[in-house]
């Protein structure tokens, strides 16, 4: 199968970098791949040998090192979501700190971020909703011991961050309705979710499915193009952090040219079977029964 490689400053301005790959490949033509190992439409916990107590070391180092960062929106930060970046874009239009890029934009409202409300915005190129722009690990990463954990990983990281839910802000009026969105195709960003700090009051919906608690210790992931939500069931002054890391499946990134090229994969594989395969980490493969 022929290479397809982009680099990032043929791109026009006009073109977010995803879309301008999808229009300049034949990748539409792969997305009705079936997956033949596990139903994203459902949470899938995955087997691993992960190293969990060095992973919530190293988050709880970034959070204290870096602090929480509130999700930015254009009516009102807000203090019931938010945490860390992960990683950044070199060009982005605003000027924003690095370890918080992933985390809002000022030119929505809280309430226009179900996925893919653009309509504020001339040109979404290097803004927000520019996944493929977030390409390099922000210092929250790089300047803690993080970043090893960073490097293990097989796949290019993405939009992803240290996620957190603080429940005294989230009235019992709101919980409701709080937090559900959806995310980007598993073909454009796979993700895979991991928790940190949490107790039983925290739980988690997929649109349809029963809510359920995310235990430590767990690897999860799950097709997040569906709507989904995290929520407290108790108003009190509790947290819960997450990582959410992304990937970018069948685009691999070469930091020194700036450019994304396809894998032995594109095509071939759909992503979550890639995850389960030990494609993005050989330390996670299979699924728990």
């Amino acid at each position: 199968m022929a290479i397809h490689k982009f680099y990032v400053k043929d791109i026009p301005d006009t073109k977010c970098i995803w879309p301008y790959i999808n229009e300049h490949s034949d990748i539409g033509r792969h997305y009705s791949m079936p997956v033949t190992l596990a139903d994203p439409n459902n949470l899938i916990n995955l087997k691993h040998e992960l190293d969990i107590n060095s992973l919530i070391m190293s988050s709880t180092e970034m959070i204290d090192k870096y602090g929480f960062n509130p999700w930015q929106a254009a009516d009102n930060d807000m203090q019931s979501y938010g945490g860390l970046s992960l990683v950044y874009n070199p060009d982005y239009v605003d000027d924003v700190d690095s370890n918080k890029q992933t985390l809002g934009t000022k030119t929505n409202n809280s309430n226009e971020f179900f996925y893919g409300k653009t309509g504020k915005f001339k040109s979404t190129r290097n803004t927000y909703f520019d996944s493929y722009a977030f390409r390099k690990l922000a210092p929250c990463v790089t300047e803690t011991s993080f970043n090893d954990i960073a490097k293990s990983f097989k796949r290019h990281i993405l939009r992803s961050r240290l996620a957190t839910v603080n429940a005294e802000y989230v009235s019992n009026n709101d919980r409701h309705n709080f937090g559900w969105h959806r995310d980007e195709s598993v073909f454009e960003n796979l993700r895979i979710n991991i928790p940190i700090i949490t107790d039983e009051t925290f739980m988690f919906e997929i649109k349809d499915k029963p809510a359920e608690h995310l235990g430590i210790g767990n690897v999860y992931s799950w097709d997040t193009n569906i709507a989904h939500r995290v929520f407290p069931t108790i108003q009190e002054p509790r947290s819960r952090t997450h990582l959410v890391l992304g990937f970018s499946p069948w685009f691999d990134y070469d930091i020194e040219e700036d450019c994304f090229y396809s894998n032995e994969f594109y095509g071939e594989m759909h992503p979550i079977d890639m995850l389960i395969s030990g494609h993005v980490h050989e330390k996670i493969k299979g699924i728990k029964l």
